[in-house]
Parts: structure tokens; sequence; C-alpha cells
């Protein structure tokens, strides 16, 4: 298991997806500073972090997610490197549990890159009420967020295994973010797998009249179903020569 992931981090290292994804991470935070500079909006640390984790957890991160999981489980395939890794004796359940350890680690970077450029950006734009429990809060809140959407991810492990081309993947988290951005404040939005994550995470889920018990419900439920259908696939599937 440690050198599937070990060999995951060495791949990662050469990588351009990589490079892009942390790009994307920057992203909100540069664009919340622009607004505050520009627009005179959001003139305190705390509005800025509100406003970057939501960006980040109900849009950017939804597109990021999908381009990775496209990535770490795709390109196994595209590189023709899978069949010959099934050539020695190794276990697939492994080799899946290490895909989703990765995904995770590379959630939790892109998490750290948000929180430390949202802080540069506020002190660049000096801005006022900072404080260490202040972003220690809204990391805190940021990366539990990010933690629940990758547990709504796992359908798409499943999709990016049985269509291995990236473009699919971009497609589907760009209509995410578009659903996301429509059901966001709807009375139906705790319903959303793909929404609830930051309502559970900022507190606005108590806004709602729906149970917070039933969100993470179908949190839980997308993320066993997503991992079984992967794990029946992969572990089932002839790989082509």
């Amino acid at each position: 298991m440690l050198t599937f992931i070990e060999m995951e981090f060495l791949k990662l290292k050469r990588s351009k997806i990589f490079l892009l994804s942390l790009l994307g991470a920057i992203l909100p935070p540069l664009l919340m500073f622009i607004a505050v500079t520009s627009f005179d909006e959001g003139q305190t640390f705390e509005a800025l972090f509100t406003n970057v984790n939501m960006y980040m957890s109900a849009m950017f991160a939804v597109l990021i997610f999908t381009i990775i999981i496209s990535y770490l489980f795709g390109r196994e395939y595209n590189e023709h490197t899978l069949k010959t890794m099934l050539t020695i004796p190794v276990s697939r359940t492994k080799f899946l549990i290490s895909k989703y350890v990765m995904f995770l680690v590379w959630i939790v970077i892109l998490t750290i890159v948000t929180s430390i450029s949202t802080l540069a950006f506020g002190f660049a734009a000096g801005l006022e009420g900072f404080s260490i429990n202040l972003a220690a809060n809204s990391f805190a809140q940021l990366l539990y967020a990010n933690v629940l959407l990758f547990l709504t991810f796992s359908p798409f492990v499943f999709v990016s295994l049985f269509i291995t081309n990236m473009v699919p993947a971009m497609v589907g988290g760009a209509g995410l973010a578009l659903v996301n951005l429509m059901v966001y404040g709807q009375n139906w939005a705790p319903f959303v797998p793909w929404t609830c994550p930051y309502l559970i995470a900022s507190g606005e889920i108590a806004e709602y009249s729906a149970s917070i018990a039933v969100s993470y419900g179908i949190i839980l439920a997308t993320f066993l179903i997503g991992i079984a259908v992967s794990y029946i696939y992969f572990t089932k599937t002839d790989v082509a020569l």
C-alpha cells in the first residue's frame, strides 16, 4: 500500500495537472482580492474567508476534483501502465485504495494552498480583523467541506474507470458547478450531494428546514454506492491489451 502511494507521489512531481490544480486553488482568493481592491467589497478578513470558502467548496473544487479523479484513475489506462502492473501479483483492491488515498492527500494540499493564498491576498489588500483563531476556523471549515465533498465524488471514480478520457470529466465538473450555483439557497439544496458539504461545514444548513442527518445520510449513501460500483467494475473487468 505504501509503495503504491509513494509511486503516486513520484508521478505527481512531474505532473502538469498538479500545477494546474494548485493554480485553481489560488484562483478563488485571487478573484476575491480583485473584488476587494476594485469594488470595495468585503473589507475584513472574515468576509474574505467566508467568500473564498463558499466559492471554492461550491464551485471551483467541484471542477478541480473531477479533473483530478479523471487524471488519477484514467491515466493508468491512457498510458497503458495498468495492464503492465497487473501482470505481477498486485492486489487490485490495494491499488484502488491507494488512488483514493492519493486523491484525499491531494485535496488536503489544495486546501492548504487556498487558505495560505487567502491570507496572503488579505494582507496584500490591507484588510482588518485578522486573528489566528479566525484563520484556523476558516481552514478547518474549508477542509471539512472538501473532505465531505471528497466522499461524494466516488461515483466519478467509476465514470473515470469506464470513460478514461478527461473531456467528459471536465464537462461533468462544469455541469456540477452550474448545478451548485442554481440550487444554492433553494429549499432542496441540502439534498444535493455536491452542495450540502459546504452547507454543513459553514453551518448554513441550520437555515434550511431539512435535518442535517439527512444531508449526512445522502453524502454517505453517495460515497458507498460510488465506491461499491467502482470496486466491482475495477476488480471484475479485464484490462484491454
